[in-house]
């Protein structure tokens, strides 16, 4: 196994639908919400866009891209941690979805191991 240093995001994000495989089912419905959200909601979130990393156009470019992505491949994705990697994590797609997992752990999911585990890999 490699260091976790060395893993790439495709690898950081099997790993952890491995690890949990309960969790990524949970998971993958937040997203689909967050990304319709940030579609109904997309000229609020512009007027409030505080990121100097990057635009907001960027950013909910990322979030149309998840949204496609999870249309086609969720039910796999939900049980394969394969399909899950490869699909959400070999694109910039990696780095809206990479925000929200923290955020997900952070805010949402009552698995504390689960937290503890993204806290470990992402951060």
């Amino acid at each position: 196994m490699k260091a976790l240093i060395d893993l790439t995001n495709t690898e950081k994000a099997r790993l952890l639908h491995d690890l949990f495989p309960e969790e990524m089912p949970l998971f993958i419905e937040h997203l689909k919400k967050v990304c319709e959200d940030f579609n109904v909601n997309k000229e609020q979130y512009a007027k409030k866009w505080e990121n100097g990393f990057m635009g907001f156009g960027y950013w909910f470019s990322l979030s149309e891209e998840t949204a496609r992505i999870l249309k086609r491949h969720a039910f796999n994705m939900a049980k394969s941690s394969r399909v899950f990697s490869d699909q959400l994590f070999f694109t910039n797609t990696s780095i809206f979805v990479n925000d929200r997992i923290i955020k997900y752990a952070e805010h949402i999911s009552a698995n504390e191991k689960f937290k503890i585990a993204v806290e470990l890999i992402y951060t």
